[in-house]
């Protein structure tokens, strides 16, 4: 279990979880009132989920069992909002979602089930598409990759920036978002249909702006130097583009290029659905 730092007077933490045995992001009761800002860490954790449009949230009362109640299975522990336990913040209405889950909080999570009051002071799990380092980026720590990624940078010189860049890149190749694209597009580059593994790219479509951008539907997995000629402009146009339906749009200037045998071709699509956005 790792804890995850927040300026709450709060006790966050990511990891396997015993009483659940779920793996997810928990806040911790402490008992006997300990963490005194453990609901307004809940709450703010709501808004952070609503911020970024978050998928696939799911919110138990993690409690342990006791004597009186013996919380039988992981659906009771879940909380239900519109006859759903799986939420998708995107276009979820948050007051009421804040208000029926301290509701059910205090159900859930009553010591014993017999007595008509609960406390929301509990401990509690959620279970997301969320990383350990996607919820240090949204408390405002940077994840570990970053820490790194910063050392790194802060030890170079001017001269030796590009290199950096280079190894960064070379990183990210690694990500949760290129793992994704990888199984979407079958380890195949959209354009090129290369299969060369450590070629292979996860390209944005619209640029980075937070976990919730690095999406399959917001990327396309290309081969390295197709994904540098996606990225860079020449005359307010990609140097290879790709249409909202799909067809392949090289620039003039590379007429009489290698790549020039792609355009007008169409794009391989992920084999279930999630296809990209242009």
């Amino acid at each position: 279990m790792n804890e995850i730092k927040t300026t709450f007077d709060a006790k966050l933490s990511y990891g396997y979880d015993s009483v659940t045995h779920l793996e997810g992001l928990i806040l911790d009761a402490g008992g006997g009132g300990r963490y005194k800002d453990h609901t307004i860490l809940f709450r703010h954790i709501l808004d952070k989920l609503k911020t970024i449009k978050a998928h696939n949230i799911t919110i138990y009362v993690a409690a342990k069992p006791t004597a009186a109640n013996s919380y039988p299975d992981n659906d009771y522990r879940r909380i239900r909002f519109e006859d759903q336990t799986e939420f998708n913040f995107e276009t979820i209405d948050l007051d009421r979602f804040k208000s029926n889950a301290n509701d059910e909080i205090r159900e859930k999570g009553k010591v014993d089930p017999e007595k008509p009051n609960g406390a929301i002071h509990k401990r509690l799990l959620i279970t997301s598409n969320l990383n350990e380092n996607h919820w240090n980026e949204l408390f405002g720590n940077v994840s570990t990759e970053q820490i790194e990624n910063d050392e790194f940078i802060n030890s170079k010189n001017e001269e030796e920036l590009q290199y950096t860049l280079q190894k960064i890149k070379k990183r990210l190749r690694q990500s949760q978002f290129r793992k994704d694209l990888l199984k979407a597009y079958d380890n195949t580059c959209a354009i090129s249909r290369s299969k060369v593994l450590s070629l292979l790219e996860a390209a944005h479509i619209q640029p980075y702006n937070g976990i919730h951008t690095s999406v399959v539907t917001n990327g396309i997995l290309l081969r390295s130097d197709i994904h540098d000629l996606f990225d860079i402009y020449l005359e307010g146009k990609r140097l290879i583009n790709i249409s909202a339906d799909y067809k392949i749009e090289v620039h003039s200037s590379l007429k009489d290029s290698e790549y020039w045998e792609y355009n007008g071709k169409y794009i391989k699509l992920p084999t279930k659905g999630n296809y990209p956005i242009f």
